[in-house]
């Protein structure tokens, strides 16, 4: 990550791919400093899975609803957006 600007994460099913690594990739760059320049994409393959890890991952962090003032989890899918200038961690779909 500190060599790169881009990270593909593959793994199996349920390893935390989508909900764990992306948390820690965002508090180890607040950690250090460098939270303001990050921002982390996660792609879903259907709507409902954007929005439902997104609710999921802001309730994991205590955070208030994705887009909401106090929190920095968003989602995008299709015309529904769900984010603000604080959104760090954005989960998105092209699919149904």
């Amino acid at each position: 990550m500190k060599e790169n600007n881009v990270l593909v994460v593959c793994g199996e099913t349920g390893s935390g791919k989508t909900t764990q690594v992306p948390q820690f990739i965002l508090d180890d760059m607040t950690e250090s400093g460098c939270g303001g320049n990050c921002n982390i994409i996660c792609t879903q393959p259907r709507r409902i899975a954007a929005i439902s890890v997104a609710e999921r991952v802001a309730d994991e962090r205590c955070e208030s609803s994705p887009g909401s003032d106090g929190s920095l989890v968003g989602y995008h899918v299709h015309l529904d957006s769900a984010r603000n200038e604080r959104t760090k961690l954005l989960f998105c779909t092209t699919g149904g």
